[in-house]
């Protein structure tokens, strides 16, 4: 049986706050004593030796003298999720709910049950390999992802963690679901799709063309938000997939959309002949004066003129709600205005994310122009020579 003698902690001469224990092997198990951000005392087992041991602590020390906070904790992961998901009463009913089943369903499972001190980048890698064995994209992932590394960050804050493990995560082991090709609409392509447009549709997907609101936008918009004097449309709200006006997700989003003539004469004969034109009322409500289903609008108002018009081309990408948003924004930068404004328009939260989706639009178009400017310059007069001589 071992003596009590050899089970006790033993301080290591000239090495303060490091201590050891004798195993039943004879070999020493290291431990450390420091105090907390709470000015608790702690006690940490290191494994390895008496330099992994001083390390350790003073990795802790450092920590302190940065100002992290230092409180360790014995808590699961399972358990810091728990607890970060009740702190974010701030985000939106159906984000929140999202974040929640993104843990249970692919994060729980695999750290669960880890304790949150322990977990390391390897454990992260551990969860992507995981997904990626079981056949998820690497959208959903990337998805994944993120309420992951909100609850590192949230045990980083309060010193249960180091830092957030996700940040050591090598390029490659990152999910790279690749940018999707936008698909951008031609002018006889525009006019195809709202010449067989459902009568009932087609208002909206003018408006979508002709001011890039994105579909929650459009489906939030009441009559009061409409300046046909201005020739305007202010927005200010959003109606999210419970049916609810809610504000949009960023400041930016609040914006006026300028309106073409044409586009205003059509909203004013929409409205006409809505049974919906009070200032409060929806400007596409449903015969009960609710907003429309999302589904709805795409399968019976754009893929069934989508199909009807002809543009269902297999060799090019699907078109899709958002591509109408493209398409305007297409628009605005063959029409020579600057990122800025196309940047306020669309709805961005800075001129850089507009760059990134559409920088190859811009490029294009500062091209033409200057190929235009140039071949003017230098041959323009020879065109001009030739002309005259063929007309006399």
């Amino acid at each position: 049986m071992q003596s009590k003698a050899n089970v006790r902690r033993v301080r290591v001469n000239g090495r303060r706050g490091i201590y050891y224990r004798l195993g039943a092997d004879g070999k020493r198990r290291y431990e450390i004593t420091y105090r907390d951000s709470d000015g608790r005392q702690r006690w940490k087992t290191v494994s390895g030796g008496l330099k992994d041991a001083q390390t350790a602590l003073e990795d802790i020390h450092g920590r302190r003298r940065r100002g992290e906070r230092v409180s360790p904790t014995r808590a699961t992961f399972a358990e810091v999720a728990e607890a970060w998901l009740a702190t974010q009463t701030q985000l939106r009913p159906r984000t929140r709910a999202s974040y929640e089943s993104l843990l249970r369903v692919h994060v729980v499972p695999r750290i669960g049950r880890l304790r949150i001190a322990e977990i390391t980048e390897d454990d992260v890698a551990f969860v992507i390999a995981e997904m990626q064995k079981g056949d998820s994209k690497a959208w959903t992932i990337r998805t994944a992802l993120t309420p992951l590394g909100r609850v590192l960050s949230y045990a980083a804050r309060r010193g249960f963690i180091a830092v957030n493990p996700i940040r050591h995560l090598e390029r490659g082991e990152r999910p790279s679901p690749g940018r999707r090709e936008m698909r951008i609409l031609q002018r006889g392509e525009i006019t195809a799709l709202l010449d067989v447009a459902d009568p009932r549709y087609r208002p909206l997907l003018a408006i979508a063309v002709f001011t890039g609101l994105r579909l929650g936008e459009l489906l939030g918009l009441a009559w009061q938000d409409v300046d046909l004097g201005d020739g305007v449309i202010h927005v200010r709200k959003q109606l999210d997939r419970d049916g609810q006006r809610v504000a949009p997700k960023t400041p930016q989003a609040m914006r006026d959309v300028v309106l073409m003539p044409a586009l205003g004469r059509l909203i004013r004969e929409h409205r006409l002949a809505s049974r919906h034109s009070r200032p409060r009322d929806l400007v596409f409500a449903s015969a009960l004066g609710t907003g429309l289903d999302r589904r709805n609008v795409s399968r019976r108002g754009l893929e069934r003129a989508v199909e009807r018009a002809g543009l269902g081309d297999p060799s090019r990408p699907t078109l899709r709600f958002h591509d109408l948003r493209h398409t305007f924004a297409s628009l605005l930068v063959a029409q020579g205005m600057n990122v800025v404004f196309v940047s306020r328009q669309l709805g961005h939260a800075s001129p850089d994310i507009t760059l990134r989706v559409y920088a190859h639009l811009f490029d294009s178009a500062e091209h033409s122009r200057r190929a235009s400017e140039l071949l003017d310059a230098e041959f323009g007069a020879i065109v001009a020579s030739r002309t005259t001589r063929d007309v006399f």
